[in-house]
Formats: structure tokens, C-alpha cells, sequence
């Protein structure tokens, strides 16, 4: 894992010798930050951070790791094959999600910080769960899971906020601080500029011809940005990167310019793979990402935690497949799509139970539905000539539906 953050840090200095770049720019404090838990005397808090935001951990001093973050890191730096073999050694079951062999393995070989204290939550699945049961068992450390009820009323959040308020206490015992909310104001005043920038963004998306980016790069600074949720430094980031989309070409660009706009549903693959070189052949650009909106929910400086517990009931990975596929349509109509992209992760039965539902009601409003299936972490499930084939198929059902004949 250190040499991984090493690699973005070096990437970060090379890229940023020759111009302000928002994508260098946050991998740089990736690496900062990341190298920091291994740094002698570091206090490390294993967490997660796109269900949980990070505003809650800076102003302790700690460092916040979120595990599942670090196999994809892992994987995308090339030791996938080695953290699942271990992993596999281990007796995981091989049909589990790879994320969380991954993360299995990887901290069976040592590849991870230690832990001081572990906090997790009940979104989405149970493999994240159990990870932090094993992990308690071998550091002995505190863990605490904040479980997160269905309702959104005011019982479900005082639940919420006093489980959280917990953990708050933890953070205090663990660095010895006095309990004292007031500190969270200034990580929850940085996020909310960060929210404004992500709106000037997506009002740029939403033009039509969009501007263009490369590769899957929205989701990647929504993805790997909210790992920086609460640090004045992704507010430049943020600064820089709606720069760059004012200045990325609308007509025209290395696709030869917008011929149908995708909205990005779920994942995206952490290995080398021809996805979005196909994408650029055929002028398909992304234009938005539905996990992008489901990270935009303005926090209270005055109750920062009372916000926080809101932020959480907020979030995607509770709600019902209704409203999940309101939530697309909504994206759909906003951003005038042509078709939503769904990178399915082979082994999540909790993301992939609702696709054909979603499917379903797209279908019915003439929106291509993008199925494409593979995993997230392991190579050796993705044929680059099945994805192309299967891309092609689907550009041609939306050039018919433009024209029938």
C-alpha cells in the first residue's frame, strides 16, 4: 500500500510540473495523506467514506483509511492476483465480492496500516461488516458499527445521531481530546464549498455537447475525492477542476465530438480495459454519475453531527429500488441521456438484484440500458472483445431509435 501512494505521488509531481491539474492535485493528497498512517506514532481509524463522510475525522489529527479503498488501489496498482490468492488461501469463499477478498488478503500480507480503531456502518452490504469482525478479532482494537434503520423520521435519526455521537467519543478517547462538536465546523465549512463547486460542475455537464473529459474521469473525482471530504485542499482541487471543464472542448475533441451522452450507474473497473477508449470511437461521452448526487448533502455548522446522521439516511446505499430508479430518471431528464452505463460487479447481489427492474422502466422510456458485466477488481473476468462487441450493440439500438430508418 505504501508503494501505491508512493506511485501517486510521484505521478502528482511529474503531472504538476507542468501546469495546475485538478486530477494530480487530489492525487497528491491521496499520497499525503495515505503515507501519513504509516508514519511512526500515527493514529489510524479504518472507516468508509462514501457512506460515512470523512469531515468527521480531521480535525482529531487521525488518520482515516478506508479499507475497501485501499484493494481498489491495490488492484489498480496491479496486486490484485496476489491479494485474492491470499485471500482464496485464507478459505474466503471465491463467489464473495472481490473488494473484500481483496481487502482480505491484502492485510493478510501485510499490505495495510495497522488499525487503532475501526468504524463502520450497516449501508449497502454485510461483507463490509464482517471484514471489520475479523479485523477486530486479530487488532484487538475498538470497533463500532453504526447501524442505519430504513425510516428517515425523527426517531431513525436520533437513532442514527446517537450512535454516532459514540463514535465521537471514541475519536476523543482515542486522541485524547475534550468532546467538543464546535471542532467539526471548519472540515463541514470546506465540504460545503466543495458541494457549490460540485453544482458549478454539473451545470457545466449538463450543456449540450458536453464538455469533454477523458476516460471515466467525473467519477473518479467523485469517488476518490469524498476520500478528502473536510480538507481545505479539495476545495482548490474543486477550484481547478471547474477551470478545466470551462476550458475542455465542447464541439469536436478526441472523440470527434457528442453524439450520445451516457450516464454512469455503479462502479468502475480498476485494471487497464478498452471501455472508454470505445466510448471516445463512437463519441459517447459521460456526462454525470448517479453516485456523484448521492455525495451532495449539505452539512450544519451549527449541528454538524444532528447533519451528519441526516447525510447517512440520505444516502443511495438504503434506499428502495423506487426510489433508486426515480433517482436515475430524474439524472436522465436533467442531463438529456441517451443511455445509462452499468459496469455490474459480478459478485454484488446487493447493487445487482434492482438491473432489471431499472432496465425495465429505462426501456420503457426509450433509454438505452448499458448492461456491462464483469468485476471490479479481477482482470480475468473482463473480455476486452465481449465489451466491444457489446458496446457496438448498443450505439446501434440508439442511432435506431434517432432513426428508425
Amino acid at each position: 500500500m505504501r508503494q501505491i501512494y508512493e506511485s501517486y505521488g510521484k505521478y502528482a509531481d511529474e503531472t504538476l510540473q507542468r501546469g495546475p491539474n485538478a486530477r494530480a492535485m487530489m492525487y497528491r493528497e491521496i499520497a499525503r495523506t495515505g503515507l501519513a498512517a504509516f508514519e511512526p506514532g500515527a493514529k489510524v481509524v479504518w472507516t468508509t467514506s462514501y457512506d460515512l463522510p470523512m469531515v468527521l475525522y480531521w480535525p482529531f489529527g487521525v488518520v482515516p483509511f478506508n479499507f475497501e479503498y485501499g484493494g481498489l488501489f491495490l488492484a489498480a496498482g496491479g496486486r490484485a492476483a496476489e491479494a485474492l490468492a491470499a485471500s482464496n488461501n485464507l478459505g474466503y469463499p471465491v463467489d464473495s465480492c472481490s473488494i473484500h477478498r481483496m481487502t482480505m488478503g491484502a492485510e493478510e500480507l501485510g499490505f495495510f496500516p495497522h488499525a487503532d480503531l475501526l468504524i463502520s456502518t450497516t449501508h449497502f452490504c454485510d461483507g463490509k461488516t464482517k471484514c471489520n469482525e475479523v479485523f477486530r478479532e486479530k487488532y484487538g482494537v475498538p470497533f463500532h458499527i453504526i447501524d442505519t434503520p430504513l425510516g428517515e423520521d425523527e426517531g431513525a435519526l436520533d437513532y442514527v445521531e446517537g450512535q454516532l455521537r459514540k463514535v465521537f467519543d471514541a475519536l476523543c478517547e482515542l486522541t485524547g481530546r475534550q468532546y467538543d462538536e464546535s471542532i467539526l465546523k471548519e472540515p463541514v465549512g470546506n465540504y460545503n464549498r466543495v458541494l457549490t463547486l460540485m453544482e458549478e460542475v454539473n451545470t457545466l455537464r449538463k450543456q449540450k455537447p458536453a464538455p469533454y473529459l477523458s476516460g471515466n474521469r467525473g467519477f473518479s473525482m467523485t469517488m476518490v475525492g469524498n476520500m478528502l471530504y473536510g480538507r481545505p485542499e479539495l476545495v482548490s482541487v474543486y477550484e481547478q477542476y471547474v477551470k478545466e471543464l470551462i476550458a475542455a472542448p465542447r464541439e469536436g475533441g478526441p472523440d470527434g465530438g457528442e453524439r450520445f451522452r451516457l450516464l454512469w450507474l455503479g462502479g468502475n473497473p480498476t485494471y487497464p480495459n478498452n471501455l472508454f477508449e470505445t466510448f471516445r470511437e463512437f463519441g459517447a461521452r459521460i456526462v454525470a454519475e448517479v453516485l456523484t448526487f448521492d455525495m451532495m448533502y449539505p452539512l450544519s455548522e451549527e449541528k454538524p453531527l444532528r447533519s451528519i446522521s441526516e447525510w447517512m439516511l440520505n444516502s443511495r446505499f438504503r434506499r428502495s429500488v423506487r426510489e433508486l430508479i426515480d433517482a436515475i430518471l430524474k439524472r436522465v431528464a436533467e442531463f438529456q441521456i441517451d443511455a445509462v452505463v452499468s459496469f455490474s460487479h459480478l459478485p454484488c447481489r446487493t447493487a445487482n438484484t434492482a438491473l432489471y427492474l431499472i432496465k425495465e422502466r429505462l426501456n420503457a422510456k426509450g433509454i438505452v440500458f448499458m448492461d456491462l458485466e464483469a468485476d471490479l477488481c479481477d482482470v480475468t473476468t473482463f473480455s476486452p472483445d465481449k465489451t466491444r462487441t457489446a458496446i457496438e450493440n448498443y450505439i446501434q439500438m440508439m442511432s435506431t431509435s434517432r432513426d428508425p430508418s
